[in-house]
């Protein structure tokens, strides 16, 4: 036992992690439409199309055709306020992250969302945050080099 605290996130789960999705064909990046959060159907399958996994335990994460535009791009670069500088991307659905801690509005990247970090539901690597707009809807702001695609791919 470590001799400080461990957060709960950092601890596995003594019951059945939840994954979130999105309802297909909504979502930012979808004609304006938010998406909106729906519990996912057992077994949830990302093989029909290229896999981005977890860099540090390959599980998957998230697919190439989640890929979505926020706030006109799906890449951003931005400065947390301890000067961590991180390269993200927007999707739309990301079944493989485990959102941990509190929403909060605090320090959010774009305007109008709140946000909550998301780590790998395998093996909680901290992977991005799940924003979620005032208007309803979320999308996921994932941590590019965090990511690899196929069983064994390059970075993204």
């Amino acid at each position: 036992m470590p001799p400080f605290p461990v957060p709960r996130a950092c601890l596995p789960p003594p019951y059945p992690v939840p994954l979130w999705s999105r309802t297909p064909g909504n979502g930012p990046g979808k004609a304006g439409q938010p998406g909106r959060m729906v519990e996912p159907r057992a077994g949830t399958d990302l093989s029909d199309d290229p896999l981005l996994r977890c860099i540090a335990c390959r599980a998957p994460v998230t697919s190439e055709s989640r890929r979505i535009t926020v706030a006109g791009d799906h890449r951003h670069v931005f400065a947390n306020p301890y000067g961590h500088i991180f390269e993200i991307g927007c999707f739309g659905a990301a079944p493989g992250c485990l959102g941990t801690g509190p929403v909060t509005s605090d320090f959010s990247w774009f305007a109008g969302t709140r946000w909550q970090t998301v780590l790998c539901a395998v093996c909680r690597l901290h992977l991005g945050w799940r924003y979620v707009p005032v208007s309803g809807g979320f999308f996921f702001g994932l941590i590019l080099n965090r990511l690899v695609s196929g069983p064994g791919g390059q970075a993204r």
